[in-house]
């Protein structure tokens, strides 16, 4: 609809058409023409408060102006969700992380002892078999003749020391066993005896020294343990 000097100028299907000396041609069809201009105008602007005339069964113009108001409250919980998603799959990525990187650790702890274990211990069969060699020098010393070469016993004594001093050098140790109370662990029982001057279950004599390597059991110690000696009663008993 036009507009002349602010005023609405009805459809041109309602115009109100004068003869060219500017009377009307018919008064009467000329004011029934108005009128229906003006109800034409009337009905128009009777809509929506923006001027949008409601479709009949159509969606309501009231409606689809609110619509986009509930539009951003609907995108901000989608985002909200996503970021939930997000927080929560960043979650389980980290929990894998630092599992993954403690295995690491422990698999790095793990290769380092072994490492240090496999130093300490790579030796361990050439030292039994050394500790072997010191056997028989030892009883070499025991069983010597007393009339015997004097230099002779010197210098297997010699070379008794040096050996030791090379097993401890590579952390080889004697095991303490005489007058100590028997140990599983490190001694080994080879047969059981009297004895009233020391407690039942003390090493009384030592058939073969055992050692250690770097705090580990090397060979045991080939021992005589003490028992409780038997009673008048017992012998009788006997």
């Amino acid at each position: 609809m036009a507009e002349n000097d602010g005023h609405p100028v009805p459809p041109e299907d309602e115009v109100v058409y004068l003869d060219e000396d500017g009377g009307p041609e018919d008064v009467a069809n000329a004011l029934e023409a108005a009128e229906r201009a003006v109800a034409a105008v009337e009905e128009r602007h009777r809509t929506s408060p923006h001027g949008i005339r409601p479709v009949p069964g159509g969606p309501d113009p009231g409606a689809e102006e609110a619509a986009p108001s509930t539009a951003p409250s609907g995108r901000l919980e989608e985002e909200r969700e996503r970021a939930l998603l997000a927080e929560e799959e960043a979650g389980r990525l980290r929990e894998a992380l630092l599992r993954k990187a403690a295995d690491f650790e422990n698999l790095k702890r793990r290769a380092e002892r072994d490492k240090a274990d496999y130093v300490k211990y790579a030796l361990t069969e050439t030292m039994r078999d050394l500790v072997g060699v010191l056997d028989n020098l030892d009883r070499a010393l025991t069983h010597a003749p007393a009339s015997g070469s004097d230099d002779f016993r010197a210098g297997v004594e010699m070379i008794a020391r040096q050996l030791s001093e090379v097993l401890r050098k590579y952390g080889v140790t004697e095991i303490a066993a005489l007058g100590t109370p028997f140990d599983p662990q490190f001694h080994e029982a080879m047969m059981r005896g009297e004895a009233s001057d020391v407690p039942p279950g003390t090493v009384i004599e030592v058939f073969q020294k055992g050692y250690v390597l770097n705090e580990r059991l090397l060979r045991p110690s080939m021992v005589k343990v003490s028992a409780l000696a038997a009673g008048p009663s017992e012998l009788a008993r006997a």
